[in-house]
């Protein structure tokens, strides 16, 4: 995950088992958000080469949804959450309690259901970081670990990856993929789960599992 360092195995099963916690959190505040049973559920997590990441949302041409918020204290980077448009809409339909298809574009309204949903998972996926990974006794790091408000975009594929990476490319050459599976009501809608973070992170990062692993 570091420049010229990847992720152990032990260290990514740690870190998976992290980002399981935070969707379980997850599942329970998307149910009552949306008023009927979620399910959210982590794969793996991945760790991806930077020169891989613009086929990891599809086609480079492909429009995308995506809301994302900057990370500060404990963690710098990004947290961002990807959606299909055809994904996106049914969420914004189920959160707007209308009919899926209803929703044909990104108005206002759905635009403001998918930040409020990439809010509420965010904070349980960096609420389980926080309190899973022992980053509290990294000097300097006494600060919480606190999201920006989401910031919602629509574009490319190519053009949101190439967006979500320009920082971190300077200091490292992967990112991190949180595989995950969202499902309502039995019905199974595609999102992506990107975690970036900045290069002072990713090392706090590698350092904390280092550490937790070796226990």
């Amino acid at each position: 995950m570091l420049v010229g360092q990847s992720l152990t195995e032990s260290q990514r099963r740690l870190l998976t088992l992290v980002f399981e916690r935070g969707a379980d959190d997850a599942s329970g505040a998307l149910s009552r958000w949306l008023g009927r049973d979620v399910q959210l559920d982590v794969n793996e997590v991945d760790e991806v080469e930077l020169a891989d990441a613009a086929v990891l949302l599809g086609p480079a041409d492909q429009l995308v949804a995506s809301c994302s918020m900057d990370l500060t204290g404990r963690l710098t980077g990004q947290l961002l959450l990807v959606f299909e448009d055809r994904a996106g809409m049914a969420l914004a339909d189920m959160l707007l309690r209308r009919p899926l298809g209803t929703s044909t574009t990104w108005g206002e309204l759905e635009q403001s259901a998918a930040c409020e949903t990439a809010n509420i998972v965010g904070c349980a996926y960096l609420n389980s970081l926080a309190a899973h990974l022992p980053l509290a006794g990294s000097p300097g790091l006494e600060a919480p670990l606190l999201p920006s408000p989401p910031t919602f975009r629509h574009e490319f594929a190519a053009s949101l990856i190439e967006f979500a990476l320009m920082d971190q490319a300077m200091e490292a050459d992967s990112l991190l993929l949180v595989k995950s599976r969202f499902s309502a009501d039995g019905a199974e809608l595609r999102w992506s789960l990107l975690f970036v973070p900045s290069g002072e992170a990713l090392r706090t990062l590698s350092s904390s599992l280092a550490d937790s692993a070796s226990r």
